[in-house]
């Protein structure tokens, strides 16, 4: 009886008995459970991995596609070819496999043309890989697509390949199929056909012993390289060690350099590629993800035949330094391990390095917080712990306070916090280098964006400059335009007692540069005059209002006459409050001279006769010229 598709039932196929095999014609099947699959597919790519194991499935399901056609042929009399080749879907439904659903079928198996699409649904293939392991970036129903392509190309006498365009097994709402002769899919088909090809199975087991072997030679580099790094830690060695033990390990030139791209330690030959090998060549960019996800970048330079390895050196989250690799073969993930066991000891042995400079210049910073910011000091004591760092506090010392006003900037970005650091520990290097050229001992004290230090007068004297020179310097060299940095400077020292009183004039000429310029500058205490017996008494701010509260009904007249009734006001202070002086120097008649200064007096209300009215005019004029708010 001529049968369709549609019609086929198990009944049709299998004569059940007690027989422990089930018989069909002459063919033979047995009856295997889902789960029992799921365990053996999941063994599959446990062992294989997962693209091994999909060509083992695609293989499997093709010939059992090829025999299960084979089958039907010859057991069941069909109607015509036609309901053949689609019994194979319903094979799928039968076993439990899948239902398969068409969308589109568009087939002539006389004239040898097939495109057909649709969808699976209920992928056992999918419920078994889920079991076991997570959601995959490709389609996994490798038996279905295998199965599909080995019955159809049985029916059609010529290759025919299904892939999934969907599937659940990579998080898509369903799975669907499209089957096309491979004449059809073109190139689009040539990788998949490779996993199609007929190889020995001991060709795979060979291949896996292989990889077996190469991954065992990598764990014995890799615990070799770990316990050499553990051994030189505990001796004591430092970078230069470490780019030796990786280059020895990975057989290729290795660079370590410092957050300012400068080199600390280098193993290898570097003939023709040494200006490639640092972090220098990388991006800001790719910076900025380096430090937020502490990983590894691969860079491939332009114009050349290899590419390089940059690993960040960071320590609580800053980055102090680069480790480069250029390796000669392709197996990133091997150099990245070897690479990441080098940068941890590297950030290790920094750290150490940095916490015992750190424990040193504490405890110097302490003592030097302790003189400066004492006002009641033990002067016999603290000479002799001084004396023992190699400084005689009896010489002349200038008291030099710095600090860094990052209060205006808006931008809280990363870069933003990065260059602060930055500048703030370049400031303190450039300190730290100029006194060790000097044979002398360190003597600074940082926090936060403020630094103290003490430097000599003798020394300054030696190089042939100014203490301001010195510190306009030391400004230029910096090269910092983001935010501004001020510089206040004492008086020299004449005995130890006067350290805190330098110290605190040091800090007040801070103040009043920080209020006189928007910019970096250098003040020091000597020009502010007798300023500083009021700034001792008061903070700038509060001199600043106390001058315009005197002048300001003067310098509102200015502004909306333009006229100059402050600069004759100064002039006439600054010659003694004479009328015929101070007509001469302006060269206004003596007449002009007198209408102004009686304005000046109306609109004042005072009397400039009276000796308190002349000493505070003079004060509020005094303040805004060294403000910078009175321009003559």
């Amino acid at each position: 009886m001529a049968r369709k598709a549609n019609d086929l039932k198990l009944e049709h196929l299998l004569d059940f008995s007690e027989k422990s095999k089930i018989p069909l014609e002459d063919f033979q099947m047995t009856i295997t459970s889902a789960e029992a699959w799921g365990v053996l597919r999941k063994d599959l790519i446990t062992a294989l991995g997962v693209q091994r194991a999909k060509r083992f499935l695609l293989r499997y399901g093709w010939n059992c596609g090829v025999q299960e056609a084979r089958m039907l042929r010859k057991a069941i009399q069909w109607s015509d070819d036609l309901e053949w080749l689609i019994a194979g879907t319903k094979m799928h439904q039968l076993s439990g496999r899948v239902f398969s659903y068409p969308e589109n079928f568009d087939v002539d198996m006389k004239t040898g043309k097939f495109n057909v699409s649709g969808f699976w649904l209920d992928s056992y293939e999918v419920k078994q890989h889920l079991k076991y392991f997570s959601l995959y970036h490709e389609p996994i129903c490798y038996f279905l697509s295998g199965y599909a392509s080995g019955y159809t190309s049985e029916c059609m006498g010529k290759k025919i390949i299904f892939k999934e365009s969907r599937c659940k097994g990579k998080g898509d709402e369903y799975c669907s199929y499209i089957g096309k002769t491979v004449e059809e899919w073109g190139a689009e088909i040539a990788e998949e056909l490779m996993f199609y090809e007929d190889d020995d199975m001991s060709g795979e087991l060979d291949q896996m012993y292989r990889r077996v072997e190469q991954e065992k030679e990598k764990f014995k580099i890799g615990y070799t390289l770990s316990r050499s790094l553990n051994q030189a830690m505990l001796q004591g060695k430092g970078l230069e060690n470490f780019a030796e033990l990786l280059g020895k390990n990975l057989h290729c030139p290795v660079i370590i350099e410092n957050n300012s791209f400068e080199r600390q330690a280098a193993y290898g030959e570097l003939p023709g590629i040494e200006q490639y090998l640092t972090a220098r060549n990388i991006g800001y960019q790719q910076l900025t993800e380096m430090m937020e996800k502490n990983q590894i970048i691969v860079t491939e330079l332009k114009d050349r035949t290899f590419k390089i390895l940059i690993s960040p050196i960071i320590v609580k989250n800053q980055i102090f330094g680069f480790i480069i690799i250029a390796p000669e073969q392709e197996n990133e993930d091997f150099y990245k391990d070897l690479l990441e066991r080098v940068t941890t000891a590297s950030a290790l042995y920094i750290q150490n390095e940095r916490t015992a400079i750190e424990t040193e210049n504490r405890l110097n910073g302490e003592m030097l917080e302790h003189l400066l910011n004492n006002k009641e000091v033990d002067v016999r004591e603290i000479y002799n712990r001084f004396l023992y760092l190699g400084y005689d506090l009896s010489e002349p010392y200038y008291v030099i306070n710095v600090e860094l006003d990052n209060g205006e900037n808006e931008n809280n970005s990363l870069k933003s916090s990065y260059d602060y650091l930055k500048i703030r520990d370049k400031l303190v290097g450039l300190f730290y280098r100029f006194l060790e050229s000097h044979n002398t001992n360190i003597l600074i004290s940082a926090k936060l964006n403020m630094i103290q230090m003490v430097i000599s007068k003798k020394m300054i004297e030696s190089e042939r400059t100014t203490i301001k020179k010195f510190a306009e310097r030391m400004l230029e060299q910096i090269e910092n335009k983001l935010f501004p940095i001020y510089f206040g400077i004492s008086g020299p020292t004449q005995n130890i007692s006067q350290f805190y009183q330098m110290s605190v004039e040091a800090k007040k000429a801070v103040e009043v540069a920080k209020m006189k310029s928007k910019t970096s500058s250098v003040m020091l205490s000597s020009e502010l005059g007798h300023l500083t017996l009021f700034l001792n008494a008061r903070s700038p701010k509060e001199l600043e209002d106390f001058a315009i509260s005197k002048l300001s009904p003067i310098i509102l007249y200015d502004d909306r006459k333009n006229a100059e009734l402050v600069q004759t006001l100064y002039f006439y202070s600054q010659y003694e409050f004479n009328l015929r002086k101070t007509a001469r120097e302006m060269n206004v008649s003596l007449t002009g001279m007198r209408y102004r200064i009686e304005k000046i007096e109306e609109l004042l209300e005072l009397d400039l006769s009276l000796s308190n009215n002349r000493f505070e005019i003079q004060a509020a004029l005094q303040i805004l010229f060294v403000m910078g708010k009175l321009k003559i």
